[in-house]
């Protein structure tokens, strides 16, 4: 992965589809912590103590596009676990944080051709919300195992809103497509669902959903609030073709050029390319989780932090 990802911070490319920060950094400068270092990057296995990143770019609950799943993420930190270099002791003064679901439900989409259909009350749609909370929920019991108490878990961001599916209006307006809204919808009310039954289960779970649904539709809807301009355009495109969702950061094999082209000010757009937010966005989404009631399931990130720390 090469330029334009890092190009705001740190100025080079680091594994993470953004322009810069993204929001377990977020997360971590609320704790007051360092950014954690993803786990292909660790030196040596002590310096996972300091906070480790095993998120891989294109993960989902299920297999989805055939990238790396949460399960196999888990399997990764539970080698650490194993070999007691993150003990239950530590662990359980950690904070571990889950956001993923949009593959999952991308790929089961383009596999069905639903994108565009008015498929969204089928039994189908609904049995394939509840196997993925299920792996979400499956993996928060291992976590609440290898001694996790303190999880931070977000439901899924607004696909209606996303470039995307905005692009067949030109990135004019969010889509009105009942199986994306339905599919978003669901997922989050059998998300909280779960959340609630297991930190009633779990031993001193203190679990939390933040809202990124609304956090996003919000800044989608109010961008200029924020100093966003056009929210629903991403700043790296393909050159020559409107659709191309990957090209960004692609390069021609045989003149080196690029084949994206990037706007002026990423710190005024909401997302970076098809999907990923800019580091501009994730900011002001953690803003809201931080402070503002009614972006998390009760507590602000701020009073939930305080509260397991006292």
């Amino acid at each position: 992965m090469g330029k334009p990802w890092g190009m705001t911070w740190p100025g080079y490319p680091t594994g993470r589809v953004s322009d810069g920060r993204i929001g377990i950094d977020y997360l971590a400068e609320l704790l007051g912590v360092p950014s954690p270092i993803a786990s292909m990057q660790l030196k040596n296995d002590s310096e996972s103590l300091l906070g480790v990143n095993f998120a891989y770019a294109g993960a989902g609950i299920t297999y989805a596009f055939g990238y790396t799943s949460l399960d196999t993420q888990m399997n990764d930190l539970e080698s650490f676990v194993n070999k007691k270099v993150l003990t239950k002791h530590h662990l359980r003064k950690s904070v571990a944080f889950i956001s993923l679901g949009v593959n999952d439900y991308s790929a089961y989409n383009t596999e069905n051709n639903f994108v565009f259909k008015e498929t969204a009350t089928s039994n189908q749609t609904k049995t394939m919300a509840i196997s993925i909370v299920d792996g979400i929920a499956f993996s928060l019991v291992r976590l609440h195992s290898f001694g996790f108490r303190n999880i931070v878990i977000a439901n899924l961001p607004s696909m209606i809103c996303s470039p995307y599916i905005t692009v067949a209006s030109n990135y004019s307006s969010c889509s009105a497509n009942t199986t994306l809204t339905y599919e978003t919808s669901i997922h989050d009310e059998f998300l909280q669902q779960r959340i609630n039954l297991l930190n009633k289960q779990l031993r001193g779970a203190n679990f939390l959903i933040v809202n990124q649904t609304k956090a996003f539709d919000h800044i989608y809807q109010n961008g200029s609030q924020y100093g966003f301009e056009n929210p629903l355009t991403p700043c790296c495109t393909a050159k020559d073709n409107l659709y191309d969702f990957n090209a960004c950061g692609t390069i021609d094999d045989n003149t080196n050029e690029p084949l994206y082209k990037m706007c002026e000010h990423p710190e005024k757009a909401v997302v970076m390319d098809g999907i990923h937010p800019t580091q501009a966005a994730w900011k002001t989404v953690f803003n809201l989780y931080a402070s503002i009631p009614g972006y998390t399931q009760g507590l602000t990130l701020k009073e939930w932090i305080q509260k397991f720390r006292n």
